[in-house]
């Protein structure tokens, strides 16, 4: 049973171009490069499998579908029912979520994860439960994992209420000060397929992930839920951050 106690499906974006990792990655996704002993994609199945999804859809490059589809051949977690859809164009994050639509809003889920694939938790994923318990306790309509981070510029800032509710998200701030920032995971209720339908594209003409955080802080509830530490929070994105996680990785198992 998952901590929602609902029906929940999930959306891993695992598209991209991973530019930053080249020339790596102009022969293998991203998301699919070893991190240790397990390739990054693992860990965002490890919390789809905490979060008790049964139903998983991953939004990937149209090249790289065959792979992500037999997953359960060469990966594990058959308990999971793997669907993908081809991301078409790069028109941001909620443009990605938004691919998903077909395979799940016919079927009524009352919750939905969403994950972000670069972004891994290598240490522990039993904690993700309560990107949807915080939600039902908080009556929240979504949420969203955070986290302390020294330099938060290169990531979503999020400002928290005393209660546990966010009153403002604002994407790659510069900033010197500390602040909470978003991790990539996220938990949303049925209403997120019409709010996609009213999101404009930013300056950069993107969907973004922000626009649909505010949607819900306006008129849903938002609630931040704490990472621990000891989650092991890492993004990939990188080739020093791909590098620092997997010592982190490393050093959980040696």
């Amino acid at each position: 049973m998952n901590p929602a106690e609902k029906r929940v499906a999930g959306i891993v974006l695992v598209g991209g171009t991973g530019s930053r990792l080249f020339p790596a990655t102009r022969v293998v996704n991203k998301h699919l490069l070893p991190v240790y002993d397990k390739p990054a994609i693992a860990f965002s199945m490890d919390v789809m499998q905490e979060c008790g999804v049964d139903t998983l859809v991953l939004v990937c490059n149209a090249a790289d579908r065959e792979i992500y589809q037999s997953i359960p051949v060469w990966l594990g977690y058959s308990d999971i029912e793997i669907r993908t859809v081809v991301q078409e164009e790069p028109n941001g994050i909620a443009g990605a979520i938004a691919c998903a639509r077909e395979y799940l809003e016919p079927e009524g889920y009352e919750r939905i994860v969403v994950a972000l694939g670069d972004t891994l938790y290598v240490y522990s994923s039993t904690w993700a439960g309560d990107i949807l318990k915080k939600a039902e306790d908080t009556g929240c309509s979504a949420a969203v994992a955070v986290i302390e981070h020294p330099d938060p510029k290169d990531f979503g800032v999020v400002e928290s209420t005393a209660n546990g509710t966010v009153s403002r998200v604002r994407e790659k701030v510069d900033t010197r000060r500390s602040g909470q920032v978003c991790t990539g995971l996220y938990s949303f209720d049925g209403s997120m397929w019409k709010r996609l339908e009213s999101i404009a594209p930013s300056g950069r003409g993107e969907l973004e992930i922000t626009s649909l955080l505010e949607s819900y802080i306006d008129d849903g509830g938002l609630a931040a839920v704490a990472v621990p530490e000891e989650a092991g929070w890492f993004d990939v994105g990188t080739p020093d951050r791909l590098v620092d996680a997997a010592v982190a990785r490393r050093d959980l198992l040696v």
